[in-house]
Parts: structure tokens; C-alpha cells; sequence
């Protein structure tokens, strides 16, 4: 009888479901540890994916409680753990995942996670070679130099693993290809995480909300990134030693317009749009390349209407007890992250910190931000005017040595002072400050350095502790840290975490005691 296909979907979610939440045996994680370090290399595993979920769980948990210490203590030991864990949270269960879904037995866990180690290595060190020997100061020639350089050096030593490997199957060579990426994206990641979180390095401070943001930021756009853009390169290796030479060609040109296309300095809506096409662009070419390898290999191996048929009869076996337990685990794991998530919030918002950061996109508004707003003036060639009565005046011995002219502005005035010998000036004046109606005090006129560019400018804004000015041409600040003013944002969140505990206990007592009636009943 031949079923619809309607009916293997429903069978094989459910069957998903109940092997990735169930309870698995020593047996079963032997098995997977083991996989392609034994003899019995031969055949398909059978084993639905189950493993990256547990990875995820314990390494975001993990993380979360490395940062919660952080943020209590300040201590900057837990920068180094907080900083891999935040790489590799996301990162390592979705290769996880890719291995899982690969059904023969040949390759085992360990060599990916090897080839992870040493191709992304490789990758990283290939191009940081290349971009110095390729500087470039343009942003929208930097985001072509970025896709097709990144995407070469991670190609070369893919392709080199594939080729020691002695691999020919399409999945597999995906799947050493996106191990490789996977590792030029964790090194990356850690690097993003450490740089944009470690900006108060002279006040032994570590800026917790930009850690957070750059590890929500860097790990979820991995899935549709240098993983999928380096494994679609792989799978296009495979075909290109077989007849489709050029469609492999063009698989590597689009990962290499992806990658381009996600690094173009558009801002707003549009860069919006961009990064959603190029989502949506990766995720289709990845799902259609694994989802037809994987059947692919499957059919070369067994009879997939009689494995269908296994899945839909395991599906209806399912009895209640086991979908109790199931549901069960499900809520238990998802509260763990609901509290996580609240947890990393709570941590992120400004309780207790001296400091706070700001990154600008260049210094035009960082200059802005710091003179806040006004559109002042540093007029270092100014010539002293004799004509002018002088605001104050410095005289030693009866004879003047210095003096200061006031010149007013619409909402303020500026004072220019300047050195006298033998009662004549100095061509240029030695110091500008700035009063504004606005503000309290006299600003003096302070010297900001960008790289080699200075800018005089008016430090109206009395937060601006220190800034960095970055090599992407951006600037980053460290601010005083406002009072808290939020106390019912978190209230709200505080209440929220006692609601989702006080939840999945009620769920899970629930759960308890309608199992034992099931089992009663059996």
C-alpha cells in the first residue's frame, strides 16, 4: 500500500520528536562517539538526530552562568571562558547536527571536529596573509575583497581534507566543507565577541551588554553563513569531479556573491532587506543540497518505502506514556532556556555599571556626539584683534604676557587666549574654550585623534570617558554609565523568570502524575 506523502511527513515529525527528546542509553552515545572509529564502517546509522540538542542546552546554560559570575564579580578571569563559550554555543550543535543527519557510518564525530580545528585554522591564517597583502580603506571594495578572499582561503583547505579524506559522497564533502567553515566562524566569532566586549580594558571593566549582543549577533547568523557558504562549496567539489563541472562552478560563485553581498555597508531598511535575501538564498540552496544528498544516499544504501514504512509504524507505537515523557523533557529543557535568556537580559542592562559603551560609525559622528550637537568652530588660525577689548588679561611686572579675547555666538561665545613677548602676540592663538548658554562651565577645546587624522572639538558631553577609533573606521566610546531609570523592565523580567519556573513545575508535577496514572493502567 503506498502511503501519501502527507502521512510520512506526520510520521517522521513525530518520530523526530520522540528521538530527540527521549532518553538515550550509554549504548546509544557509544554508538555515536564511536561512529567510524570501528570496524563497522559500512551501512546507514538509522539514528535520527538527537545529540546537537543536548550540545545546545548544556553549552548555552553554560555560558549563561559564565556570564551571570562575570557581571556579579567583574572578575576578568571568566572573560577567556565567557568569550569561547559565546563562539562556539551555536556553532558547535549546528555541525553537530550536520553530522547527525548524514546517515552513513564512515566518518566519525572526532575527525570533524579535527578538521573544524585545523581547516578553520588554516582558513584564518590563509586570510589574514591575504588581507595584508590586499589593505583596503573602502568600505564597498572591502565587503568584495572580504567575500572572495575569505571564501577562497576557506575553499583551499576544504578541498584539502576532502581530498585526504578520500571522500566522494556529495553529503560528505558538504559536511567536511561546512566543518571548515564552521571553525573559520568560531575563531571569528570569539574574536567579534572580545574585541567589542573588552573596551574597558584600562578599567579592568568588561562591557557585558555588547558581549551579549555580539553573541546573539555572530551566533544565529552562523547558520546562514561561512558554515552553509563553505559545506555549499564542498557539495559543489563533489559534482565538479563528475559531469556538472559547471554547475559546481556557479555553487562557488554564489557563495562567493552571499558573502559579498552580506559584508555591503548599506544601513536601515535596506541593509534589512539585504541580510533577509541573503538568508533566505543560503537556507534554500543548504536545505535542497543536504535534503537530496541525504535521499540520495539512502537510496544507494536501502529500500526507502520499506524504511518509511518502519517510521510510520515506530510513530504509531508511540504510546502515551512515551509522549508524556517526551513533552516532559521538552518543557523542562525549553524552561532552562526561557531562564537563560532572561538571565543574559537581566545581566545586560546597566545595574551597577560604572561604564558603558557606544560604538559610532565614524568619527564625523562621534565628533557630533561629543560636542553634542552644536556645530562649534576651532579656529586655531585666528589672529588677535587689537581693536577689541581683551576679556581677561594676565599681567606680570606691569607688562601683559597674556590675554584672553571673548567672541560671542549665537547661544554662546567662544575665548581664544594668546601668549604676548615684549607686548606683541603670538600669531595663533594657544588655547579655544567655549561657553554655551546651555551648559554650566567653559569647555576648553581638546585634540581627538583617528589614526592619523586629528580633529579639535568642544567635549560638551560629559560622559565621554576614553574612545577607541577602530581599523573599520568606526569609534568606540566609553561613557559614564546613566543612573537605571528601567526598574519595570526588571521587575517585569524578574517576575517573568518566577513565572516560567512556577510554570514548569506545574507542567512537569502534571506530567508526574498523569504518567503514573498511564502506568497504572498498563
Amino acid at each position: 500500500m503506498v502511503k501519501s506523502k502527507s502521512a510520512i511527513v506526520r510520521a517522521k515529525i513525530t518520530y523526530f520528536f520522540k528521538e530527540t527528546f527521549r532518553a538515550h542509553s550509554k549504548a546509544e552515545y557509544r554508538e555515536i562517539f564511536s561512529r567510524g572509529l570501528t570496524k563497522n564502517t559500512e551501512g546507514v546509522t538509522g539514528a535520527f538526530p538527537w545529540l546537537y540538542v543536548r550540545a545546545f542546552f548544556v553549552l548555552f546554560m553554560l555560558f549563561t552562568v559564565n556570564v551571570l559570575v562575570l557581571r556579579l564579580t567583574n572578575n576578568t578571569l571568566f572573560v577567556p571562558s565567557v568569550t569561547f563559550l559565546g563562539g562556539i554555543t551555536f556553532t558547535i550543535p549546528f555541525i553537530i547536527l550536520l553530522y547527525e543527519l548524514y546517515p552513513k557510518r564512515g566518518i566519525s564525530l572526532l575527525l570533524i571536529l579535527a578538521v573544524l580545528v585545523g581547516g578553520g585554522t588554516a582558513a584564518c591564517l590563509l586570510s589574514q596573509l591575504g588581507y595584508a597583502f590586499l589593505p583596503v580603506t573602502n568600505k564597498w571594495l572591502g565587503a568584495v575583497v572580504a567575500g572572495v578572499l575569505e571564501e577562497i582561503c576557506k575553499t583551499i583547505p576544504a578541498i584539502i581534507a576532502i581530498i585526504i579524506l578520500n571522500q566522494k559522497n556529495p553529503y560528505a564533502c558538504f559536511l567536511i566543507a561546512a566543518a571548515v567553515g564552521a571553525g573559520f566562524s568560531v575563531i571569528e566569532d570569539m574574536g567579534y565577541i572580545f574585541y567589542y566586549s573588552d573596551k574597558y580594558v584600562f578599567f579592568f571593566h568588561s562591557d557585558i551588554q555588547a558581549t551579549v549582543a555580539m553573541f546573539a549577533d555572530r551566533g544565529l547568523s552562523s547558520f546562514c553563513t561561512h558554515i552553509v557558504w563553505t559545506g555549499a562549496v564542498g557539495w559543489s567539489y563533489s559534482l565538479a569531479k563528475r559531469l556538472l563541472r559547471s554547475a559546481g562552478l556557479v555553487i562557488f560563485l554564489l557563495s562567493i556573491t552571499l558573502h559579498i553581498c552580506w559584508d555591503l555597508p548599506f544601513e536601515g531598511w535596506v541593509k534589512a532587506l539585504d541580510i533577509l535575501l541573503c538568508v533566505i538564498v543560503a537556507a534554500a540552496l543548504n536545505i535542497t543540497i543536504i535534503h537530496k544528498s541525504r535521499i540520495n544516499t539512502l537510496e544507494q544504501e536501502i529500500n526507502l518505502t520499506r524504511l518509511n514504512d518502519k517510521i510510520i509504524r515506530e510513530a504509531k507505537k508511540m504510546g502515551e506514556l512515551m509522549r508524556f515523557r517526551n513533552a516532559g523533557n521538552l518543557t523542562f529543557s525549553l524552561s532552562c532556556t526561557f531562564l537563560s535568556v532572561i538571565i543574559l537580559i537581566v545581566c545586560a542592562m546597566p545595574i551597577g555599571m560604572e561604564y558603558t559603551t557606544e560604538i559610532y560609525s565614524g568619527k564625523e559622528e562621534f565628533i557630533s556626539f561629543v560636542e553634542n550637537g552644536y556645530n562649534l568652530e576651532a579656529d586655531w588660525n585666528r589672529k588677535y584683534d587689537g581693536k577689541n577689548d581683551n576679556y581677561e588679561e594676565r599681567i606680570i611686572e606691569g607688562e601683559l604676557t597674556y590675554a584672553i579675547q571673548k567672541v560671542t555666538f549665537s547661544g554662546g561665545a567662544y575665548f581664544y587666549g594668546y601668549y604676548f613677548h615684549d607686548n606683541m602676540p603670538e600669531e595663533n592663538p594657544d588655547s579655544i574654550a567655549v561657553e554655551l548658554d546651555n551648559e554650566s562651565s567653559r569647555i576648553n577645546c581638546t585634540e581627538f585623534e583617528f589614526g592619523k587624522e586629528k580633529i579639535w572639538a568642544f567635549a560638551v558631553n560629559t560622559k565621554l570617558i576614553d574612545y577607541t577609533y577602530n581599523s573599520d573606521g568606526t569609534v568606540t566610546a566609553v561613557l559614564d554609565a546613566e543612573e537605571f531609570e528601567g526598574y519595570s523592565l526588571l521587575i517585569g523580567l524578574s517576575a517573568g523568570g518566577c513565572a516560567v519556573m512556577v510554570a514548569c513545575a506545574i507542567v512537569l508535577v502534571s506530567f508526574k502524575i498523569k504518567l503514573g496514572r498511564v502506568k497504572d493502567e498498563e
